[in-house]
C-alpha cells in the first residue's frame, strides 16, 4: 500500500499540532511516577522514626492534586495517645484531613479564582496545566482560606473598637498622607437585601511618574469592606496604624465623592475632606452641557476655595433656566453646598511645594480593577459571606501575602515527634536533584516505533529527531 506525499503531510501535520501536547503529558506521567516514589519514600522515614506513641492504624492510598496531575499515594495512618487517626504526611504536606492538593495547587486556583469566575478557574486551570479541579472545589478552597483570616481580622478590629488600643506600627515619618475612599453596588442572593455597598479605601504618600501624563501611587495601602461606614474607618485606620503614626501626621487629605460616610471618615484619620474633581466635573457637565463658559467660571471660582461665588453663579443661571434645565442645576446646586467644606484646591497656600501635587481621584481607577471587574456586570450576585471571603482572597494576592498566609497553618504537633536524622533528610531532599537527568527524564516519540513506522511522514520525523540529537 502506497500513500500520497500530500497524504502524509496532512498526517504529519496533524499529528504535529498536538505534539507539545502529548509530550507535556508523557513528562507529567514520568514526573508523577517520580514525585509518588519521593514521597512514599518520606513517608518509610516519618514511619521509621516516628515517636513512640503512635501506632501504624492501616495503609490507605489517596489521590493527591497536584501540579503534574492526580497521584495516588499509599500512606500510614497512625493512632495517637489520644486515640485520634491522623496521617503524618498528609500533614507535613500542608493538606487537611479531606483535602489533599499541594500548597502550589491551592495557590494557583485561589490565584485564579480572585480574577475570574470559578467556573472559568477550573476550565482555564484544565486547558492550561495538568491541575483538574471541579469549580465547587476551588469555591471550597477560597472558604477555607479566608476564613480564618477574616475571623483573625475581625477580633482585632473588635479590640480595637472596644479599648481603642493601638498596636504597635512602623511610625513611619510622613509630611502628608492621601487618602481615598469609595463605594460600588453589588447584588445579593439568599439574603433579606437585594443589593449592598462594598467599600473601598487606598491610602498613598504620592505620585510616581511612569510615563506621559500617567502617574503610579506610591507606597499604596487598600482596605475593602463591606460594612458600616464607622466600622470601615475603624478597618482602614487599624490597618494604617502599622505603618503610620496618623497623630503624627501633619496633613492628611480625605477624597470622596461627597456621600456622606466618606466625609465623616476625615475625623477617623486625623484629616480634612476633599471632593474629588470627576466628581465635580460630573455635576457641573450635567448641569451645563456646553456651555463652557458658565462652568468655566464656577470650576475657577471652586478651585480658588470661592464657593460662594460658585453658588452665586448657579443661582443666577437658575433663574433664566426653565424645566429640566433648573432641576439639573438645582440639583447641581445642592451638590455644591453640601460638599462646600472640600470644594477648594488643597493645594492652595502651598505655593511651589504644591505645584508637584495632584488631585485626588486615583479611588476611581482603583475600584475598577479591585472590585467592579471581578464582582460587578457579569450578571452576578453574591451573598455577604461570599463578597467577603473573595475579597480577602484578592487582596492577600494583591498584597503578595498568600502564598504565606495558606503556609502558616500549624502542623499537627503528632509531626514534631517525628525526628528523622540529617543524613536522612538530605539524601531525600538532593535525590532529585543530586540524579542524572536521563535516569527520570526519558521522553520518546511511540509513532516512531508504533505501527506506522514506515510510513513517509514518521521517517521524515525520525530523520528531524536525529539531527536535533547531534
Amino acid at each position: 500500500m502506497t500513500i500520497s506525499l500530500t497524504d502524509s503531510l496532512v498526517e504529519l501535520k496533524d499529528f504535529l499540532k498536538h505534539l507539545d501536547k502529548k509530550i507535556q503529558e508523557k513528562f507529567n506521567s514520568i514526573a508523577r511516577d517520580y514525585y509518588k516514589s519521593i514521597l512514599e519514600e518520606v513517608d518509610e522515614a516519618i514511619a521509621s522514626h516516628r515517636g513512640s506513641n503512635l501506632q501504624i492504624e492501616q495503609n490507605r492510598s489517596v489521590w493527591y492534586q497536584t501540579c503534574l496531575g492526580p497521584v495516588r499515594i499509599k500512606r500510614r495512618e497512625y493512632r495517637g495517645g489520644d486515640g485520634g487517626r491522623r496521617c503524618l504526611l498528609d500533614t507535613l504536606m500542608g493538606m487537611g484531613k479531606y483535602s489533599h492538593t499541594t500548597l502550589k495547587v491551592q495557590e494557583l486556583a485561589l490565584e485564579t479564582a480572585s480574577q475570574m469566575p470559578y467556573r472559568r478557574s477550573a476550565e482555564i486551570l484544565r486547558k492550561a496545566s495538568a491541575v483538574d479541579l471541579p469549580h465547587q472545589t476551588i469555591w471550597r478552597m477560597v472558604a477555607k482560606a479566608a476564613d480564618p483570616y477574616i475571623e483573625q481580622e475581625k477580633r482585632k478590629l473588635e479590640w480595637f473598637i472596644k479599648t481603642g488600643e493601638i498596636p504597635q506600627g512602623d511610625n513611619k515619618q510622613l509630611s502628608r498622607l492621601m487618602v481615598e475612599a469609595d463605594g460600588v453596588i453589588l447584588s445579593l442572593q439568599r439574603e433579606n437585601e437585594r443589593r449592598t455597598e462594598v467599600k473601598l479605601g487606598i491610602a498613598y504618600e504620592g505620585w510616581r511618574k511612569i510615563g506621559k501624563d500617567r502617574y503610579r501611587t506610591v507606597n499604596k495601602t487598600i482596605f475593602s469592606s463591606v460594612a458600616s461606614g464607622d466600622q470601615f474607618w475603624s478597618g482602614l485606620s487599624l490597618k494604617l496604624q502599622k505603618t503610620y503614626d496618623l497623630s503624627r501626621i501633619p496633613d492628611t487629605l480625605v477624597g470622596g465623592d461627597g456621600a456622606r460616610w466618606i466625609k465623616d471618615g476625615a475625623s477617623y484619620v486625623n484629616g480634612r475632606y476633599q471632593l474629588d474633581r470627576y466628581h465635580l466635573h460630573k455635576e457641573l457637565c450635567s448641569a451645563f452641557g456646553r456651555d463652557n463658559q458658565t462652568k468655566g467660571l464656577i470650576w475657577a471660582a471652586c478651585e480658588r476655595g470661592e464657593v460662594a461665588k460658585g453658588l452665586e453663579i448657579m443661582a443666577e443661571s437658575m433663574k433664566k433656566a426653565k424645566g429640566e434645565e433648573a432641576l439639573k442645576i438645582a440639583r447641581a446646586y445642592r451638590y455644591l453646598e453640601e460638599n462646600s467644606c472640600g470644594v477648594g484646591d488643597y493645594r492652595l497656600g502651598l505655593g511651589e511645594a504644591g505645584e508637584a501635587l495632584r488631585h485626588t481621584g486615583a479611588i476611581e481607577g482603583n475600584i475598577d480593577k479591585l472590585i467592579v471587574r471581578r464582582m460587578k456586570n457579569q450578571g452576578m450576585s453574591w451573598t455577604l459571606k461570599g463578597i467577603r471571603r473573595l475579597l480577602c482572597i484578592r487582596f492577600l494576592v494583591i498584597e503578595k501575602k498568600l502564598t504565606g498566609w495558606i503556609e502558616g497553618v500549624p502542623p499537627d504537633e503528632a509531626v514534631n515527634q517525628v525526628i528523622l536524622p540529617k543524613k536522612k533528610v538530605r539524601r531525600i531532599v538532593t535525590k532529585l536533584s543530586s540524579q542524572e537527568p536521563d535516569e527520570w527524564i526519558k521522553a520518546g516519540l511511540p509513532a516512531l516505533y508504533g505501527p506506522h513506522a514506515s510510513r513517509p511522514w514518521v521517517k521524515t520525523l525520525k530523520f528531524v529527531s536525529n539531527i536535533a540529537l547531534l
